[in-house]
């Protein structure tokens, strides 16, 4: 019992100050979003100068998953956090000086190279170092708050518009950035454990292990249905639907809190049930969710209101389930590509997302958009499931 506690209160260490890293890397574009606007008119430019201090944040974010992944195993995962929350500090701070949109560019794609640290790192560190027991519970925490953020941040960043301008939230970034380091660097490892150099740690050797490249595929595919649906619900609720942004953020409310509810119980449901069951369970879920949502589609074309939000429910629901089981075992691999074969999983999902946002945007707008979206989340999500459906086969993590 004695062990117990103390594994629990260890893991919870680690934990945590990952978690709040994590939120603190997405608050940069979450509690950002709110300040659009307010930049558009503080500098004098015009919508799509504005909307590209998002973009290149994001490309900044994507484009360095690569290269976190590489410097994991030179330099550690403590100097890889130093760094990363060091650069977020500074280049939080240059964006709240910046005297012109070319330096705020700048700026915000160097913040996104920044956020990458934690995205790479932090689940890295997760699976390495604590008990199988407690890895599932350590990815649904930081899956919780990945939640959170983007639910609570457009909302905070909202509020602090009301008595700063868009430069405060740079300095409330640069802030946050500082009080998470040295609580973050005290638990992050030198090293991983176990780390073994002469190990081939090479993308080609990655992806040549199929069992990781189903499950790393398998969950990214879930996580761009997620991001097609979430990207086109603002779409499909005002165009289909006629409803106004009240609409998206009632679904979002109860997505998160679907999801909160999920992952406080993946931990738990995966040591009972074992992580392929739980993967399954998951899947099934999702795909029956999405076929009577499509069937109400194709017979009525504008669904109603409450199918679209249940679909959404089922939906966040059971990817908090399944999500830290196939993330934790897409990474059972060894030590010495840990990093890299993270970074490759989540610039997967990324890529996802956005590809399956793209796909869907030329048939949104009208009164017909939630067949082709619904179909397409639909075939990602049977994608998804066909490729974990006979649930591969783990190799030993050392």
């Amino acid at each position: 019992m004695h062990s117990a506690s103390v594994s629990a209160s260890a893991s919870i260490r680690t934990i945590l100050p990952l978690a709040f890293v994590t939120g603190v890397s997405m608050a940069a574009m979450d509690l950002y979003l709110p300040a659009v606007p307010a930049l558009q008119t503080g500098m004098g430019i015009s919508v799509p100068l504005a909307q590209a201090t998002v973009a290149v944040y994001l490309a900044g974010l994507a484009a360095a998953q690569l290269l976190w992944g590489e410097l994991l195993n030179r330099l550690g995962p403590r100097r890889c956090m130093e760094i990363g929350l060091a650069l977020l500090a500074l280049t939080s701070l240059g964006c709240a000086l910046a005297p012109n949109i070319a330096v705020l560019l700048l700026m915000r794609l160097l913040q996104g190279v920044a956020a990458a640290a934690a995205t790479v790192v932090a689940p890295t560190v997760v699976r390495a170092t604590l008990a199988d027991g407690d890895v599932v519970r350590g990815i649904a925490a930081i899956s919780m708050v990945e939640a959170i953020v983007p639910a609570a941040g457009p909302v905070l960043g909202a509020l602090m518009l009301t008595f700063t301008d868009w430069r405060g939230t740079f300095w409330v970034l640069a802030a946050l950035s500082l009080l998470v380091l040295p609580w973050v660097v005290k638990i992050a490892p030198r090293q991983l454990p176990g780390l073994n150099l002469a190990h081939d740690a090479s993308y080609a050797g990655i992806l040549r292990n199929r069992s990781y490249l189903r499950l790393a595929l398998s969950h990214a595919l879930c996580i761009g249905a997620l991001l097609t649906f979430l990207a086109s619900a603002p779409q499909l609720l005002q165009h289909t639907l006629g409803l106004g942004t009240d609409a998206f953020a009632l679904m979002q409310v109860l997505g998160v809190s679907a999801f909160m509810l999920g992952a406080s119980q993946s931990g738990r449901l995966a040591k009972r049930l074992g992580h392929a069951r739980v993967v399954k369970v998951g899947c099934t879920v999702q795909i029956v969710a999405c076929v009577l949502a499509l069937a109400v589609v194709w017979l009525w074309q504008q669904p109603p209101y409450a199918v679209v939000a249940g679909y959404w429910v089922c939906f966040c629901g059971a990817l908090a389930i399944r999500g830290p089981a196939t993330f934790v075992d897409a990474l059972a691999v060894p030590p010495a590509q840990m990093g890299r074969a993270t970074a490759l999983l989540v610039l997967a999902l990324l890529a996802a997302g956005a590809l399956g946002t793209q796909l869907v945007a030329p048939f949104l707008g009208g009164v017909g958009s939630a067949l082709p979206l619904f179909g397409a989340v639909l075939l990602l999500l049977l994608t998804s499931a066909a490729l974990v459906w006979r649930y591969p086969v783990l190799a030993p993590k050392a």
